[in-house]
């Protein structure tokens, strides 16, 4: 997995589609919707981990969604507004 922005790692689920992992319920709530209504890159279904305080988010993408186009998405949010998100809750 690589490290994107705080909080928030892209990478490939078996070597088949990409997941991006969000460190907060509230950021991954941010990132699906900017996602997929800004960028039009919709994701497939999210899976949740348990973790102290709180819990992380997977969302996994659909095979034809390409790695460095939701890589490239992602680097044009501020590291400043995501960590505002993630300070929400945290």
């Amino acid at each position: 997995m690589k490290q994107v922005l705080p909080h928030i790692q892209i990478g490939l689920h078996n070597d088949e589609h990409v997941v991006v992992i969000v460190g907060d319920y509230e950021l991954a709530d941010f990132i699906e919707d900017y996602l997929g209504d800004k960028c039009d890159l919709p994701y497939d279904y999210r899976t949740t981990a348990e973790r102290p305080g709180g819990e992380i988010i997977t969302l996994h993408f659909p095979e034809s969604a390409l790695l460095a186009d939701i890589e490239d998405s992602l680097s044009k949010l501020a590291s400043d507004e995501i960590e505002g998100i993630y300070r929400l809750n945290n």
